[in-house]
């Protein structure tokens, strides 16, 4: 039982550690721009089938591939904000209508150009094994837990440590503020969309090679990491890592006691546990008149 849990455990912080790499890129955008970006599943899935593209027909090596599309991603964020989000910045409704669009437009231009059928990257991270004990894991495993590590770690110290975070973070806490202080709000924007789906890239191209490439493959990982932001604290960075952990956990683990197909049950009734006892998550600050 024992070898059992600590399988399971390390799967769960590997999935776990995709979350946490999308729950921080959503976190950053509405935690700076107030904005719910829907699409960033979708840009999760471009970020898999830009890596395909870059590792077989570009550059034959699977880090360049991943830095390709992380790079990719950062234009079509850029592209994202200055086109659709920066005209419905203080629209919610409409922000989420459009970003509900973009799903359906960017999944449609996906199978225009690579077609309906999923798509397979085996890199050498995935065929390579790491025997501990009487268990196996694939390489990707522990590159996926480490990259997300030395990501999460290099956005605390940009946001803590650079002029650039220390822009985003007044810019999230008081707009107007930043303004006077000399910061364009406008640029904090961009930068903030681009780093987040570039953050959403590298997802979907370390995710991409374990299982199969297709035009769904952000959905789940999307509607997970919503939930670990929920869970966590909406806009909080701190919650977005120990939600996005906790849920690849505990949807791991469950597998031990419940049938796999009822994982995600088990996982949205944490959810809905979570609405009803804490609704303003781990991290999360109660606001006046809130249950």
């Amino acid at each position: 039982m024992t070898t059992a849990i600590f399988e399971q455990f390390i799967n769960g912080t590997m999935m776990g550690s995709i979350y946490v790499l999308m729950a921080l890129g959503m976190v950053l955008i509405y935690g700076v721009m107030h904005v719910l970006n829907f699409a960033h599943g979708v840009l999760f899935m471009v970020g898999g089938y830009l890596a395909h593209l870059f590792f077989f027909n570009l550059t034959g090596s699977y880090p360049l591939a991943i830095l390709g599309a992380m790079v990719s991603l950062a234009l079509i964020g850029v592209l994202l904000e200055r086109a659709v989000f920066r005209a419905l910045r203080d629209n919610l409704r409409m922000q989420i209508v459009a970003s509900l669009g973009l799903i359906m437009i960017i999944q449609n231009g996906v199978v225009q150009i690579w077609g309906p059928h999923a798509l397979q990257m085996r890199p050498p991270p995935v065929e390579a094994l790491v025997r501990i004990g009487q268990l196996s894991f694939t390489v990707q495993h522990f590159v996926i837990i480490g990259v997300v590590a030395v990501s999460v770690a290099a956005l605390y110290l940009f946001l803590t440590r650079t002029r650039l975070g220390t822009a985003m973070r007044a810019t999230s806490q008081h707009p107007e503020a930043a303004v006077v202080v000399g910061i364009d709000p406008n640029r904090v924007y961009t930068l903030t969309f681009m780093i987040a789906s570039a953050l959403a890239g590298l997802g979907g191209a370390l995710l991409g090679p374990l299982f199969l490439i297709f035009p769904q493959m952000g959905d789940a990982p999307m509607l997970k990491a919503l939930s670990a932001i929920i869970i966590g604290g909406m806009g909080s960075v701190p919650g977005a890592i120990v939600g996005g952990l906790g849920i690849g956990i505990v949807e791991s683990l469950s597998t031990l006691v419940v049938p796999t197909d009822y994982r995600d049950t088990i996982v949205f009734g944490v959810l809905i546990l979570m609405l009803l006892i804490r609704p303003w998550g781990i991290f999360g600050v109660r606001v006046r008149g809130e249950h």
